[in-house]
């Protein structure tokens, strides 16, 4: 039998108690993680690797995206992007067309797009801009609202569900982590 991965294991327990007092295995896996997969490691599997992370975050964005469109088909939102700007503009009371599709990292046709078939369909309405003359500003409408109203307990079910096996120790570590790879 080959023990040439047992003896890499203890080599690295070693070298983890030479620095660390903790006996706490979760202790010595974060050191682990740490120490294999840092930037610095030079491993020769790290391209491959960011390849895999990029890839599961865009399975999960299509995962997100597939299953809200089941409720979004029975309602006058058509896209997740359309619901969260509903959802942001009934947390303020307007935004700016421009400050609302940079917010969401969108291209300006695109953005505009989406602004365009809420207007279309009243959920949001837009007024000029009191500061800015060239600019016009949007904010949600009563049929807006009371639209959001219906789907969005459906939609944080799906939501809820989706980070339902982590604990929330592990959901408060995955959103800074995620903050981290926004900026």
């Amino acid at each position: 039998m080959d023990y040439t991965l047992l003896k890499k294991i203890i080599e690295l327990v070693e070298i983890y108690q030479e620095g660390h007092s903790s006996q706490k295995v979760e202790d010595f896996t974060i050191w682990l993680n740490n120490t294999l997969f840092s930037a610095n490691s030079g491993d020769e599997h790290s391209t491959h690797d960011e390849l895999v992370l990029a890839f599961k975050l865009m399975f999960l964005n299509k995962e997100l995206k597939k299953q809200t469109k089941s409720i979004l088909l029975k309602s006058a939102i058509s896209s997740i992007d359309e619901y969260s700007f509903l959802l942001h503009l009934d947390y303020q009371e307007s935004f700016r067309k421009m400050e609302i599709v940079e917010m969401h990292n969108l291209e300006a046709p695109t953005g505009i797009e989406i602004i365009k078939r809420l207007l279309k369909n009243k959920l949001i309405e837009e007024f000029p801009d009191n500061e800015d003359k060239r600019a016009k500003r949007i904010k949600i409408t009563n049929k807006g609202k009371a639209e959001l109203k219906t789907i969005k307990p459906k939609i944080d079910l799906i939501f809820s569900k989706f980070s339902e096996p982590l604990k929330l120790n592990e959901r408060i570590q995955f959103s800074g982590i995620l903050d981290k790879l926004i900026k």
